[in-house]
């Protein structure tokens, strides 16, 4: 018996989108959150603050900006400012690999954006994790710190914080 293929582009698009549905019928806040790899590090978003999630299309680099600014994307005819996450929080410059993905921000944000991840790791639920006091030395924008079964620790990214902050709007050098 052949096993049928699964396109993990369709699966990833499937989640988010029921997970939307639910959010939008009004029901308790989901303890769902979107995992994602960024470096070493591992982050939770609010599928509420993500629109969709892409493989990297092509990008048109823009001169005289930060490097962290990556360029616009065109995303079925919306352009879209893209920041590589990692390198904008201090890490190495992100490699795009076939794993890489951009997250489209929310349009309740009021801003055209994208941020570049190393690899969107999937689903996780908050009520399977354990909260974990902050020491402090968190950057603002990490609203909760979590760590999993397997004692994976997650940073909770409060994306409104984290856009909205000076240093996110100002790309250019």
């Amino acid at each position: 018996m052949a096993k049928k293929k699964i396109n993990l582009h369709e699966y990833q698009q499937d989640i988010l989108s029921k997970l939307k549905i639910s959010t939008e019928k009004g029901q308790a806040e989901s303890t769902s959150r979107l995992a994602v790899k960024v470096g070493d590090k591992d982050y939770l978003l609010s599928l509420a603050d993500v629109s969709e999630v892409l493989p990297v299309p092509e990008i048109l680099k823009i001169p005289l900006t930060q490097p962290w600014f990556l360029g616009m994307a065109n995303v079925r005819g919306n352009l879209y400012a893209l920041t590589d996450f990692g390198h904008f929080i201090g890490l190495n410059p992100s490699v795009i690999t076939a794993q890489s993905r951009i997250l489209l921000i929310n349009d309740k944000f009021g801003i055209n954006a994208a941020l570049l991840v190393d690899r969107l790791v999937g689903l996780r639920s908050l009520s399977e994790m354990q909260l974990q006091k902050k020491s402090g030395e968190e950057a603002f924008w990490v609203l909760n710190k979590f760590t999993d079964n397997t004692n994976v620790e997650w940073s909770e990214l409060d994306l409104g914080e984290f856009i909205n902050q000076q240093s996110f709007m100002q790309v250019t050098a």
